[in-house]
C-alpha cells in the first residue's frame, strides 16, 4: 500500500497505566480524602501526613519532568520548559523535609523562598512552552484577555489577602513580602497560564499544557486561600484548604511530564492547525464576574447596599451585555473566516482544521472530493450569476446527503469536498457517496432546466496511517478516476493502481 511520505509522526502509547501512576493516583485520592476529614474533624498528624504525600509527589515529578527533559525528540524550547518544571519539583523535594525538620517556628523563611523559587520556576517553564504560532493581532487579542483575567486575580487576591493583610498587621518588611511579592509572583503565573491556555499548542503538547496550565491555576487559588488565612485568622500554618490546593497543583503538574512523556513527538506538518483550548476563551468573562461579586459580597456584608450594592449591580450587567455583545461579534468574525460566503458551507480552512482533528483522533475516517461536471458551460453560457445560483443548489445537496458529524465544504470554485470523521467502515463512507450521485440530477435555476453533475473521488484511512495531504492526494486521485468515466455523476474509490508510476528508465539509452 503506499503510504507517502509522512509528514507528521504519531507515536501512540500503548497499554494500561504503569503501576508506578496508578499508585500515584491512589496516593492523591487518599491525601484528599484525608484532607476533607480533617476540615470537620481535625486530624493531629494530618500535616506531617499531607506534607509527607507533598515530598512523593515532587520526587515523583521530578523523576517525569527530567525524563521530559531529556527526551531528545523534543524540541529544545519544549525540553527546556521541562527542565523549569523540574527545577520545580526541585524545589519542593528540599523543602518538604527542611520544613517537616524545622516545624512551624523556623521554616517561615524558607517555606517563602522556596515557594518563590516555585513560581519563578512555573513561570519560566509557562515562558518557554511552545505554543501556536499567531498574527500580531491574535497575539494582541490573547495578551489582551490574559490582562483581563489578571486584572480580576489583582481583585481577588486584594479582597482575600492583601487588603486584610495589611488592614491586620499594617507595613512591616515581612508583610510586604507577603503582600508584594507572593501577588506579584502568582499574577504573572496567573497571566502566563491564561496566555497558555488562549495560544493552544500543537498535537504534541495539547495535553501536557492543559495540565500545567491547570496546576499554574490550581496554585494561584492555593495562594489566596492561604493569604485569607493569614489576612483573616493569623495562621500560620497551611489549612486543609491550602494542602488541597498545594497537593493537587503538584499532582497536576506531576501528571503533565508524564503526558509529555507518554505522549512523545508529533511533528505538525506546515500549515496544519494549532489548537487553543476551547476552556480558556471563557477565563476572561469569569475574571469580569468574580470581580463584581466581590464587590456585591463585600456590599452585603457591609450593609450598605446604597450606594456600593447598586452601583457594582449596574456595573455587572454593564459588563454582561457588553461582554455578550464582544461575544455575538467574535462569533460572527470567526463565522465569516471559516465560512464560504456564497455557499454557507465550510471553507478551505475549516475543511483542513476538520479533516486534521479527525485524523487525530485515533479513529477511521474518509474524505471525499468533489468536482462538478460541466460547470464552466454553465458560467461561459449562462453568466456568473447563475453559475453563483447552481453552485448554492449542489451545497443544498451536499447538506441533504452528508449526514452529522460530517462536515460538507467548499473549496473553491466548483470544487467540493466532504469530511466524515467517524466511519465505522469504510462501506459507510461509500454510501455517502452514493446517496450524493443519486441525490444530484435535473434543477430549475432561473427558470432554467439544468443538470447537476459531479465527480467524486473517496478515501478512507485506518486510525493513524494518512495525514491531511496525504489522503486528500488520494481522494483526489479517485476523483479524477471518476471523471475520466464521462461527464455524468460517478464516484471512485482510491485503489493502489491511482497512483502514479515511478518512471521507467531506459538502460539501453542510457
Amino acid at each position: 500500500m503506499h503510504t507517502g511520505s509522512r509528514l507528521a509522526r504519531r507515536r501512540h502509547p500503548g497499554g494500561g497505566l504503569p503501576p508506578v501512576y496508578l499508585a500515584a493516583g491512589a496516593l492523591y485520592a487518599v491525601v484528599l480524602a484525608l484532607s476533607a476529614v480533617n476540615l470537620f474533624a481535625p486530624v493531629a498528624w494530618y500535616e506531617s501526613a499531607a506534607e509527607a504525600a507533598r515530598f512523593a509527589f515532587a520526587v515523583f515529578g521530578l523523576v517525569a519532568a527530567v525524563r521530559a527533559a531529556r527526551m531528545p525528540q523534543l524540541p529544545p524550547r519544549l525540553r527546556q520548559a521541562w527542565g523549569a518544571v523540574a527545577a520545580c519539583f526541585s524545589a519542593l523535594v528540599v523543602a518538604v523535609p527542611l520544613l517537616m525538620v524545622l516545624g512551624v517556628g523556623g521554616a517561615g523563611r524558607w517555606d517563602d523562598a522556596t515557594h518563590v523559587v516555585f513560581v519563578v520556576a512555573l513561570l519560566i517553564a509557562l515562558q518557554r512552552f511552545p505554543l501556536a504560532p499567531t498574527s500580531r493581532r491574535d497575539r494582541l487579542k490573547a495578551a489582551v484577555d490574559a490582562l483581563t483575567v489578571m486584572a480580576g486575580g489583582l481583585v481577588v487576591l486584594w479582597y482575600t489577602a492583601i487588603g486584610p493583610l495589611l488592614e491586620r498587621t499594617g507595613f512591616s518588611a515581612d508583610v510586604m513580602l507577603s503582600a508584594a511579592v507572593y501577588p506579584l509572583g502568582d499574577l504573572a503565573l496567573l497571566f502566563s497560564a491564561v496566555r497558555a491556555l488562549l495560544r493552544g499548542a500543537d498535537e504534541s503538547a495539547q495535553r501536557p499544557l492543559r495540565l500545567l496550565t491547570a496546576g499554574a491555576l490550581i496554585l494561584f487559588t492555593g495562594d489566596a486561600v492561604h493569604g485569607y488565612l493569614s489576612g483573616h485568622d493569623g495562621a500560620e500554618m497551611p489549612a486543609s484548604w491550602q494542602f488541597i490546593c498545594w497537593i493537587t497543583a503538584d499532582a497536576l503538574l506531576a501528571a503533565a511530564a508524564v503526558a509529555q512523556g507518554r505522549a512523545g513527538f508529533v511533528a505538525v506538518a506546515a500549515g496544519e492547525p494549532r489548537r487553543a483550548l476551547r476552556a480558556g476563551r471563557y477565563l476572561p468573562f469569569l475574571a469580569v464576574a468574580v470581580a463584581h461579586l466581590l464587590m456585591l459580597a463585600q456590599a452585603w456584608q457591609d450593609g450598605r447596599f446604597f450606594p456600593w450594592g447598586g452601583l457594582a449591580l449596574g456595573g455587572a450587567m454593564l459588563s454582561v451585555l457588553v461582554l455578550y455583545r464582544q461575544t455575538l461579534a467574535q462569533r460572527e468574525s470567526d463565522e465569516r473566516a471559516l465560512t464560504d460566503g456564497l455557499t454557507g458551507l465550510a471553507n478551505r480552512s475549516l475543511f483542513r482544521q476538520a479533516s486534521c482533528r479527525a485524523l487525530g483522533r485515533g479513529r477511521r475516517a474518509a474524505i471525499l472530493v468533489i468536482d462538478m461536471n460541466g460547470f464552466k458551460e454553465i458560467n461561459d453560457t449562462l453568466g456568473h450569476q447563475t453559475g453563483d445560483r447552481v453552485l448554492v443548489e449542489f451545497a443544498e445537496v451536499l447538506r441533504r446527503c452528508v449526514p452529522r458529524p460530517g462536515l460538507p465544504a467548499r473549496l473553491g470554485g466548483d470544487e467540493f469536498a466532504v469530511v466524515l470523521p467517524e466511519v465505522g467502515r469504510p462501506e459507510e463512507a461509500y454510501e455517502v457517496a452514493g446517496r450524493l450521485a443519486g441525490a444530484l440530477g435535473q434543477v430549475v435555476v432561473d427558470g432554467r432546466l439544468l443538470t447537476l453533475a459531479a465527480s467524486i473521488g473517496v478515501a478512507v484511512t485506518e486510525p493513524g496511517e494518512l495525514t491531511h495531504d496525504e489522503i486528500v492526494h488520494r481522494a483526489d486521485l479517485a476523483m479524477y478516476k471518476a471523471k475520466s468515466m464521462g461527464p455524468d455523476t460517478r464516484w471512485a474509490i482510491w485503489h493502489e493502481s491511482l497512483e502514479p508510476s515511478a518512471p521507467v528508465v531506459d538502460l539501453a539509452a542510457a
